[in-house]
Order: C-alpha cells, then sequence, then structure tokens
C-alpha cells in the first residue's frame, strides 16, 4: 500500500479519516503490513500483504469461487501475459475512453479479479485503484500488476461499502461483476457517488434476453451454483473437453456459429488464439458461468434508471457486445452533462 492512497481512504461505515500505525514497509517506502483505525467508530482494518482489507470473512463468502478461479487462471486474461489484445479491445469497446481520456486520471476498477482491467488502465497512464471483495482476487491482482512492473492501489472491500471518499474518481468502471452481487441494483447505486463532478462512470452487464429460456447452461445453474468448488471445476473441465471440439466445429460452418452460445459450455473461439488459450479461456469462463453464487442479469432500462436516480446524466448505451452503458456527472450537479 502507498502512503499516498490515505489522502482518499475512510471508515466505510462513518466515512471518517482513518489513523494508520504501520507494523512493516517496504524497502520503496510502501506499506506491508499495519493496521487502519477509525477514531470516531474505533473500527480497525487490517493491511496485508501490501492490500488494505475492508472485508471480513463472512462478507467475502459467496466469492470464493472467484478467489480461485483468478488464481488458478491469473495470466489468462491478461494481454502483456497472452500476446492477445483481447482485454484492451473489450475495456475500450464497454468504456469509450481511449488512452488520452485516461492518462493521470484517478480510476476505480470496481471488481477487479486478476486485474484484467486494472492492467490496460495503468498502462494508459491513469493512477488505478482496484478494489474486489474477494481476497484470493486482490492477492492475484497485486502480483499481475507488479509482475507487469504496473503503479496501483489494490484494496478489498465489498462495493456495497467502500471505503473512499465521496466525488473522488474521474472515471469508475465495473465490467461483468454486478450481475454476480447479491444485490445489483444497490451495487449499481452504490458506485455513482464516488464519481467526481465531470467524471464518468461505465457498466457492462449482463443482459436478460428470451433466448436465455432455451439455454442449457441456464438450467444446469440450479444444480451447480450449489455444488462444492471442486465438483465444480471437475464440471467445467469435462464439459470443456466434450463441447470445445463441437464449437470449434461449428466456428467454421456458416450460421451454426450463431449457436454456439447454446451450447452447455463458454466457449471461447477466437482468430489468432492458440488450442492452449483456446482452452483456457473455455475452462475459466465455464467454472465462471457455473461456479457464481449469483447471478441476476439486468435491463437496460433498469441500468438507466440505476444511473439517473444516483445523480448521474447523458447515459447511453454504447454499440457493444452485451450491454455496455456509461454516463457522466455533470460539473454543476445531477443532470445531464454536455452532449
Amino acid at each position: 500500500m502507498r502512503p499516498s492512497l490515505m489522502e482518499i481512504l475512510v471508515c466505510p461505515d462513518c466515512l471518517c479519516g482513518l489513523v494508520i500505525d504501520v507494523a512493516q514497509s517496504r524497502e520503496n517506502g510502501e506499506i506491508e503490513r499495519g493496521t487502519l483505525r477509525c477514531e470516531r467508530c474505533l473500527n480497525t482494518y487490517p493491511i496485508r500483504s501490501g492490500i488494505p482489507r475492508f472485508a471480513d470473512s463472512g462478507a467475502e463468502e459467496y466469492s470464493a469461487n472467484f478467489s480461485w478461479q483468478w488464481n488458478r487462471f491469473r495470466r489468462t486474461q491478461i494481454d502483456a501475459f497472452s500476446g492477445l489484445s483481447e482485454s484492451e479491445t473489450r475495456f475500450r469497446n464497454e468504456t469509450g475512453w481511449t488512452p488520452e481520456s485516461l492518462k493521470g486520471r484517478l480510476v476505480l476498477d470496481a471488481g477487479c479479479g486478476a486485474g484484467r482491467f486494472s492492467s490496460i488502465a495503468a498502462n494508459w497512464g491513469a493512477r488505478v485503484i482496484a478494489v474486489d471483495l474477494a481476497s484470493g482476487a486482490v492477492d492475484a491482482c497485486a502480483e499481475t500488476l507488479r509482475e507487469q512492473g504496473l503503479v496501483a492501489d489494490v484494496v478489498q472491500a465489498s462495493i456495497y461499502s467502500l471505503p473512499f471518499r465521496p466525488e473522488t474518481f474521474s472515471h469508475v468502471f465495473s465490467l461483468g461483476v454486478l450481475q454476480h452481487t447479491p444485490d445489483p441494483d444497490r451495487a449499481m447505486r452504490a458506485l455513482p457517488n464516488l464519481v467526481a463532478p465531470g467524471g464518468h462512470i461505465a457498466y457492462w452487464i449482463y443482459e436478460r434476453r428470451w433466448y436465455q429460456l432455451f439455454m442449457i447452461r441456464n438450467y444446469l445453474r440450479v444444480v451447480s451454483a450449489r455444488l462444492p468448488l471442486r465438483v465444480t471445476r471437475y464440471l467445467a473441465v469435462g464439459l470443456t473437453v466434450l463441447f470445445l471440439p463441437v464449437a470449434l466445429t461449428m466456428s467454421w460452418i456458416p450460421y451454426a456459429r450463431q449457436l454456439i452460445p447454446f451450447l452447455p459450455v463458454s466457449a471461447r473461439v477466437r482468430r489468432g488464439m492458440s488450442l492452449k488459450q483456446m482452452w483456457e479461456w473455455t475452462t475459466l469462463d465455464t467454472f465462471d458461468s457455473y461456479s457464481a453464487r449469483y447471478e441476476f442479469n439486468q435491463r437496460a432500462e433498469w441500468v438507466t434508471r440505476a444511473l439517473s436516480e444516483s445523480g448521474m446524466g447523458q447515459i447511453r448505451r454504447l454499440n457493444a457486445r452485451g450491454m455496455a452503458i456509461t454516463a457522466y456527472r455533470c460539473p454543476g450537479g445531477k443532470g445531464n452533462g454536455p452532449g
């Protein structure tokens, strides 16, 4: 943890500033171990492995699957390690942002996982704060950033109770996360308060669509989401063995490729990917699909309403694969920003 992070950290319960007791520092001045203390409500929060920890074990229980997957597949989706540009392309498409718009800005990645998109924003020159509920995810994210030589701050906290000063960030994004929380509407309304006047927010959320009634995985999830993680891992591997070859074959047949999403596996067959990468991506995404405790797909009007009622304006849906929605906070307060 860099000492400069103290400028924006607050107690998530009372929003009072925190006092730090340092137990161990690194040679570069970063804090390896210590305690954050609120002088108003007397809450204390540990710093372990350089990461402030604001989430207790009970709060992060439902995210245990993400802790496992982001350590097992930590490098899979990171462009710097894969040699692909999948993550950067997706980040551009789902936020509408550019390196020029983020350079030098304070940016929050809400639901950082293994650091897939934090890496992109940091590479673009942003000052990134990466936050996740899962302890394994923040550990993986910190290692991912460190391995690339990127400078960023990583914090463990619940999206419902974030330890940051209101109106702090120029850009906030949460891509592929909010539908996996127990209450997505509450999560969607929790983040706009952190956007500074003149700032931007970007969500990418699973969309509710009629054809999902015909997707086998949605019925298998009724059981799989309640299985022990070890069993779900075997399920993901087994389905990948059986159906990745089917998906590969279908990808070369006109019209048949449109039916790949209806297979009981989250197949990732992309041009430029090696067979090993297709295997890893498919296993990862299939495990993610079947192991997540919660999955509440949303409608665009629900997301728009949550953002509007939270003081955001200029809300628009981007021309991206899936449901990508961005919004803007007018410098003068609530309402639409400049057109």
